[in-house]
């Protein structure tokens, strides 16, 4: 493919050489002898050019330097070179400040300025598709946090969320299981002054005690056993950020404390360290038990509740907002034929009439667990398979594995996950094989080690 080029220089003769020997070089040549009629140029093909050589000195006025300007502010990633007759060390520092990719004196040296342009367009090119990564990361990201709805329900909640997001306070989500609490903790950190900081979630509930206090609030080098180094911890690593605790209900008493202290003071005590350290970070809470109930059973400290509840979100479960079920059943198939490579196969109207009718007890995460199961076997939601729904309505809904440490081996957490991955698929191996994240190989060895399906 020709790659195009652009040459701006007020004299004809030197643009028609030039034109001549790239072309013979395999570019595709435009020229322009004056700044404006080049500037036009770049803003008409800014997506298309590949490379720009630009003389320093130009009538009317403009000059290379301002032709740097100018690419620099439509914000695209086009290499220029720039040439001139009265070259010195200190023009060309200017040159490359200003972000010319090098800068070259005439008369100039025709093998030179063929291996100086495939060098820029090399790099312009790798500038390009890191910023192509870069957009395609962010898309990825907002769509892991696409809020999915149209219920009025949810409408009223996203608004109540978007005004505390304008505030600092801290913030507690309550919901059952399933219904998408970080989703609403995400969303009120990209309503907030703090978007495009960092949000790091923490699962109280999948930490043990004894691990739970250097995680939140680091430790100092030698405060224990395998602690070779000073760690920030999650607090740390939050700066200016967003904390999301998940399940903080099992957050053992003794850390509660220090969590409230945080609250008031913003200040912690990394675990080994006597020298307390400032972080500002916005706490957001989530919970499926009723802290209130937990606070007078005394589970929960009644003053952290207090602190937690000056602001609360409750997300209504799946079952009282049937009418986003559409939606989310069209977005998680279009997710899950991407993920697995699957073509686009919506439900048929009577299906989603039947989903819509179900109680939905794991709320979103079983729907997508059920639409997902779709997507990789035909089975459960196929035109005319309602039947199915109705006789297995948790069907979709993925078993629960848990253990103890040191209660099975890996052998037999290995086996427990392959029956329940299997039970799962109703057999394939080959969904479950993707499921698992293995080749169907690696899966019929470790069927055929266990002898047992």
């Amino acid at each position: 493919m020709n790659r195009i080029v652009l040459l701006i220089d007020d004299e004809e003769s030197i643009l028609q050489s030039m034109k001549f020997v790239l072309g013979n070089s395999g570019y595709t040549v435009m020229t322009a002898a004056s700044a404006p009629a080049g500037l036009k140029i770049i803003q008409e093909l800014e997506h298309e050019l590949s490379l720009i050589i630009t003389d320093l000195f130009l009538p009317g006025g403009f000059d290379g330097f301002d032709i740097i300007g100018a690419v620099k502010d439509l914000g695209t990633h086009i290499p220029i070179i720039m040439v001139t007759a009265f070259g010195n060390v200190e023009t060309a520092v200017k040159a490359m400040q200003l972000g010319a990719y090098t800068f070259l004196e005439k008369p100039i040296n025709t093998k030179v300025l063929l291996e100086q342009m495939n060098k820029a367009i090399e790099v312009g090119n790798l500038m390009k598709e890191n910023v192509r990564l870069k957009k395609e990361n962010l898309d990825i990201s907002a769509d892991r946090y696409k809020i999915v709805y149209q219920s009025e329900a949810m409408e009223k909640l996203l608004k109540s969320a978007s005004e505390i997001a304008k505030t600092d306070e801290t913030v507690l989500i309550t919901g059952e299981s399933g219904t998408g609490k970080e989703l609403v903790a995400h969303h009120i950190l990209l309503e907030s002054n703090r978007a495009g900081a960092p949000f790091i979630p923490f699962n109280a509930a999948a930490v043990t005690e004894s691990l739970m206090e250097s995680e939140l609030f680091g430790f100092k080098k030698g405060a224990f056993t395998g602690a070779d180094k000073n760690s920030p911890g999650l607090v740390g690593a939050a700066e200016g950020g967003t904390l999301f605790i998940d399940e903080i209900g099992d957050m053992p008493l003794s850390l509660q404390t220090k969590l409230l202290r945080f609250l008031e003071s913003r200040e912690y005590l990394p675990v080994g360290s006597s020298t307390p350290l400032h972080a500002n970070v916005r706490i957001i809470a989530a919970t499926n038990k009723n802290l209130e109930k937990e606070a007078e059973k005394g589970n929960f400290r009644k003053d952290l509740y207090y602190r937690l509840s000056t602001f609360i979100l409750h997300i209504p479960p799946l079952r009282e907002r049937k009418e986003d079920i559409p939606l989310l059943v069209k977005h998680f198939v279009e997710k899950a034929s991407l993920e697995f490579a699957k073509d686009v196969v919506y439900p048929d109207h009577e299906m989603i009439k039947e989903l819509v009718r179900q109680e939905w007890k794991g709320n979103i995460r079983e729907l997508k667990s059920f639409v997902s199961r779709f997507v990789l076997t035909g089975s459960g939601l196929s035109s005319g398979g309602n039947r199915d729904v109705q006789a297995q309505p948790d069907s979709g809904s993925a078993e629960v594995l848990s253990f103890r440490v040191g209660e099975k081996t890996l052998d037999e957490i290995e086996k427990e996950m392959l029956e329940a991955t299997l039970k799962f698929t109703n057999g394939d191996k080959h969904s479950a094989a993707k499921l698992l994240g293995r080749s169907e190989r690696t899966l019929y060895r470790k069927i055929s080690k266990d002898n047992e399906f």
